[in-house]
C-alpha cells in the first residue's frame, strides 16, 4: 500500500528541501490511490513567467503548481474536482533574486487551528505548501506551522502559534527609504510611519531607515509580523506634540492602544502636577518640573490616570502577564506613560510644560533579528520662558511590550524624555524615568 503525498508533506513541511524533495516523489505513488478524481496527482503546472498580485490554480488540470514571485502574490484554487474524491494540491512557491515578497491563499482553513505557515521571505528561498479538501473545495485545508514548540524535522521552531503574529496577510515590507506603501504607511525620506495596525508576513529596516509606531501625526499603533522582522534600523514610538516653553504636548488618542498622558502647561506661579500613568504601583510616573527663583514651589508629583480596556485584538495570555493592579484596585492594560510636571514660574514667567507620556510600543513576530534599536521614548519637558523660570519635567519612557519567538540582538528600550532648560536662577527641570519593557518568549 503506497503512501499519501499528503501525508508526507504534512510531516515534513518545515525543512524546505525535504518536503520539495517529498512533492517532487508524488508520481511514485500507485495509480489505484491517486486521489485526485481524473487529475494525475503527479502533473505539475510550471509558471513560465515570474507571478505576482492575484494568481488562481486551476486544480482540474494539475496537482502541482511551481512558480517564482516577483511580487507579494495571492492565490486562489479554482475548478475542483467533482465527485466523492479528496484533492490534494502543492504550491511550490520560490522567491526570486530579490525577495521579499510577501505569500497568501484566500478561502483557506489553516492547520493546526489558525496556525499560518512563517513563509520564507530571502531571496530563492523554496515554501512548500499542501492543501487538501474532502468536499470539492467547500472547506479547503492548508498546512499551517507547528505549534508544539519544535518542526517536524527535529529543529527549534521560531515560536508558537501565529495568533500570537498575526496572519501575515498584508504580505512584506522592505523598507529602504525607497519603497512605498500607500494605504498601510506614511513616508517621508528613510522615515515610514504606521497608517494602522500592521499585519505583514515580514518587515526588513534598513540601516539608517526609521519606522514610527506612534509619533507625529500618527497615533499608537501594533507591529504583527508572521514570520521575520529584521531591523537594522529604528522602530520607535514618539509623543505625538512634543511640548514647547509653557504650552504642553499632547498625544492622540485615536490608535489601537491608550497613549502616553498629556503633561500640564507651565504657569506663573508654582508647577502643576504632572499626569501618572495607570499601571503596576511605582511604574508611572513623570518627573517633577524645576521650581523658579522667587514664587515657584516645586515640580507637582503625579496622579493616576483611569483604568483602560484591552483592545479584544491584544494577545490577552500575553498582555496579562505584564499588567496588573494600579494603586487604586483596579486592573490597567499597557497604558501609556506619565506626563512630566510642569516647571514653576517666578511670579511673572511661566515655567516651562511637562513633557508628554511616551506612547507604548507593541511589537510581536515570530523572529527578531535586531541590529538595530526599538525604543518607546518620552517627551521632552519645555524650558522656562524667562526671567527665573524652572523647566518642565520630561515624560516617562513609553511602555514596551515584544512577543517574540526567536530573538536575536540588541534589547528593546524605553527612555524617559530630558528636562526642560531653567531660565535665571529657576531649576531645569528632571528627566522622565523608564517605563516599564517585556519581552516574552513565546
Amino acid at each position: 500500500m503506497s503512501t499519501s503525498r499528503r501525508s508526507l508533506l504534512l510531516s515534513a513541511a518545515a525543512a524546505g528541501g525535504v518536503a520539495l524533495g517529498t512533492a517532487a516523489a508524488g508520481g511514485a505513488e500507485d495509480a489505484s490511490a491517486a486521489t485526485t478524481g481524473g487529475v494525475d496527482p503527479s502533473s505539475t503546472k510550471i509558471f513560465a513567467a515570474p507571478v505576482s498580485g492575484n494568481v488562481n490554480l486551476d486544480v482540474s488540470t494539475a496537482a502541482v503548481f511551481v512558480c517564482t514571485l516577483a511580487g507579494n502574490t495571492t492565490f486562489t484554487f479554482q475548478n475542483w474536482p467533482a465527485g466523492a474524491v479528496t484533492t490534494e494540491p502543492t504550491v511550490i512557491a520560490v522567491q526570486d533574486s530579490t525577495g521579499q515578497h510577501g505569500i497568501s491563499f484566500t478561502g483557506v482553513s489553516w492547520l493546526p487551528a489558525g496556525a499560518l505557515p512563517a513563509f520564507q521571505t530571502e531571496p530563492n528561498e523554496v515554501n512548500v505548501t499542501g492543501f487538501f479538501s474532502t468536499d470539492n473545495g467547500t472547506t479547503v485545508y492548508g498546512q499551517g506551522a507547528p505549534v508544539d514548540g519544535a518542526r517536524s524535522d527535529g529543529a527549534p521552531a521560531d515560536g508558537g502559534p501565529s495568533g500570537f503574529y498575526g496572519d501575515g496577510g498584508d504580505g512584506a515590507f522592505v523598507l529602504d527609504g525607497t519603497r512605498t506603501y500607500a494605504g498601510v504607511l506614511g513616508k517621508s525620506g528613510s522615515y515610514y510611519w504606521l497608517l494602522r495596525d500592521l499585519f505583514a508576513s515580514s518587515v526588513t529596516v534598513g540601516s539608517g531607515v526609521t519606522l514610527q509606531l506612534a509619533g507625529g501625526a500618527t497615533a499608537s499603533y501594533r507591529l504583527f509580523c508572521a514570520g521575520t522582522l529584521d531591523n537594522a534600523g529604528s522602530v520607535v514610538t514618539y509623543v505625538n506634540t512634543a511640548s514647547s516653553g509653557r504650552t504642553a504636548g499632547s498625544n492622540l488618542a485615536t490608535g489601537t492602544l491608550k497613549p502616553g498622558l498629556n503633561p500640564p502647561s507651565g504657569g506663573t506661579g508654582a508647577g502643576a502636577a504632572g499626569t501618572g500613568g495607570a499601571g503596576r504601583p511605582g511604574l508611572s510616573a513623570g518627573s517633577g518640573g524645576g521650581s523658579g527663583a522667587r514664587a515657584g514651589g516645586a515640580g507637582g508629583v503625579s496622579s493616576l490616570a483611569a483604568g483602560y480596556s484591552l483592545p479584544q485584538a491584544l494577545p490577552w495570555a500575553a498582555m496579562m502577564a505584564a499588567t496588573g493592579p494600579n494603586v487604586t484596585g483596579g486592573i490597567d492594560y499597557f497604558p501609556g506613560g506619565a506626563g512630566g510636571g510642569a516647571g514653576a514660574g517666578d511670579g511673572t514667567n511661566a515655567g516651562g510644560a511637562g513633557g508628554p507620556g511616551g506612547n507604548p510600543l507593541f511589537v510581536a513576530a515570530r523572529k527578531i533579528l535586531n541590529s538595530g534599536q526599538i525604543v518607546a521614548y518620552g517627551g521632552g519637558g519645555g524650558a522656562g520662558t524667562g526671567g527665573d523660570a524652572g523647566g518642565g519635567g520630561g515624560g516617562q519612557g513609553g511602555p514596551v511590550m515584544v512577543i517574540h519567538g526567536g530573538f536575536t540582538g540588541n534589547d528593546p528600550k524605553s527612555v524617559g524624555g530630558p528636562g526642560g532648560a531653567k531660565q535665571g536662577n529657576g531649576n531645569p527641570g528632571g528627566a522622565g524615568g523608564a517605563g516599564w519593557v517585556v519581552r516574552l518568549a513565546n
